[in-house]
């Protein structure tokens, strides 16, 4: 066994340290949503230690521990964007609630998406949601659908980068365009 495939024992199951590097992820983000909806309410944790237990177990029993392969320089190229494009967004919304004169010509775009391993598309479909003036609305089949806000707005370009960006994390190769 070599050293990145120690493993650990949890119940009659064994787990690699990546995997119980995923599960304690798991918890960590679950005990961070308890802080943030009791607002670190201390005394909240009588029921917050069994709630964040029995929401790790149960995020196991439905998607077990995965070993994810994350490029450290994909990831901080995908952090600096969705930092920058999250901001925009604000901006964006910010110009439209204080100018509502500011026409808005709404459709719907349905993007092919060229990466195909689903978390790397439900990562992509969450975060074009936090690009200026989109909204997903589906994902399915490999195809993302988006709400835009301005018909002129270059959706599908930015959609490109934000699918480049996210492939970067995991360093997924993308499949050409068949369009």
């Amino acid at each position: 066994m070599h050293d990145t495939e120690k493993a650990v024992s949890v119940g009659r199951r064994r787990l690699t340290w990546q995997q119980s590097l995923d599960v304690l992820l798991r918890g960590a983000t679950f005990a961070a949503l308890w802080w943030i909806l009791t607002e670190g309410d201390n005394a909240a944790w009588v029921l917050g230690i069994p709630s964040v237990a029995a929401a790790t177990l149960i995020s196991l029993a439905f998607v077990p521990p995965t070993v994810w392969q994350v490029r450290p320089f994909g990831a901080l190229r995908f952090g600096l964007y969705f930092l920058s494009k999250s901001l925009l967004s604000s901006v964006d919304v910010a110009r439209r609630v204080f100018q509502p004169h500011i026409p808005i010509k709404p459709r719907l775009v349905r993007y092919p998406l060229r990466v195909r391993e689903v978390k790397a598309q439900v990562i992509v479909a969450n975060s074009a949601s936090l690009m200026p003036g989109t909204l997903s609305v589906n994902l399915a089949d490999d195809v993302l659908t988006i709400h835009a806000l301005d018909v002129n707005a270059p959706i599908r370009e930015e959609l490109g980068i934000l699918e480049e960006r996210v492939a970067g994390i995991f360093g997924i190769r993308l499949e050409e365009r068949t369009e």
